[in-house]
């Protein structure tokens, strides 16, 4: 069955000359509300993905699924269930702009991992997106064109080259429209008329550079600023993961042990093997 959907895989996606594999970008997740693609994510560890704490708000863990390990944003991979939602303990909900908008989520069981599920690196605490150093992704299953979620099960991965824009210029573009926390960058697209779109709520931005060709996690998506995306011209607003760094590791650290460590000949007494169904 893999081998049959391969060209289906490789097929022009967001951008003109961009083609996705979700090997090229295995801790991207679907996370899930009431089973249809609800917000993006990343793979951090086994177990937990970052995404944005506002994809929670009056959100419980027995309404949230998680999809992993597929290029389809609707079958294929694994559909886990989730045990518990962390909220950054700094997130307020009742604030139209928070700070600290970021939330971990903890699957019901450790995932195996592979060349389609893997975790991505962390960056260091406080640190910035070094500039014009690498090429900056966002990943993600969201909306192409409107403001709506996709619909049909043959929805696609779909990745977005990125600049940061100055925060100065930043604020110039949005004006009143959005009000910029200390913990926020902005990303735009290098592809005219490309952007975040409904259901990107989360995507991660990831740093790939000669440091790292896995990729380093430093944005997890927050604010696309209009509905018809294919047209806008802001960029979006991304939480800075560098800044909660102290607060991941201390989620991390209460659940990991050291055989739950990434190690790929590690077969994992409870883990999931992928399954390509």
């Amino acid at each position: 069955m893999e081998e049959d959907l391969t060209h289906v895989r490789r097929k022009r996606l967001t951008t003109e000359t961009g083609l996705v594999c979700l090997e090229d970008y295995p801790y991207t997740v679907s996370i899930r509300l009431h089973n249809k693609h609800w917000c993006g994510g990343a793979l951090v560890s086994r177990q937990w993905i970052l995404t944005a704490a506002q994809c929670f708000d009056y959100v419980t863990k027995e309404e949230v699924s998680v999809r992993v390990g597929s290029v389809f944003r609707d079958f294929g991979g694994q559909l886990l269930s989730v045990v518990d939602i962390q909220l950054h303990p700094d997130y307020k909900i009742d604030q139209y702009y928070p700070e600290h908008n970021l939330a971990m989520i903890k699957m019901n069981l450790p995932v195996l991992p592979n060349a389609r599920i893997k975790p991505v690196s962390l960056p260091s605490e406080n640190s910035d997106l070094p500039p014009m150093f690498g090429e900056v992704v966002v990943t993600g299953y969201g909306s192409v064109t409107t403001g709506q979620i996709r619909e049909g099960v043959f929805q696609e991965l779909r990745r977005m080259i990125v600049r940061e824009v100055p925060r100065s210029e930043c604020r110039l573009v949005y004006g009143n429209d959005y009000r910029l926390q200390q913990d926020h960058m902005c990303l735009q697209s290098i592809v005219k008329g490309v952007a975040l779109c409904a259901g990107d709520t989360g995507n991660p931005a990831v740093l790939f550079s000669g440091l790292n060709r896995a990729g380093t996690l430093f944005g997890i998506a927050l604010f696309s600023g209009t509905e018809e995306c294919a047209f806008k011209s802001k960029p979006g607003v991304f939480a800075k993961v560098s800044y909660s760094r102290g607060w991941i590791d201390k989620i991390l650290m209460g659940v990991v042990s050291d055989h739950d460590h990434i190690d790929s000949a590690d077969s994992g007494e409870n883990a999931i093997p992928f399954d390509t169904e």
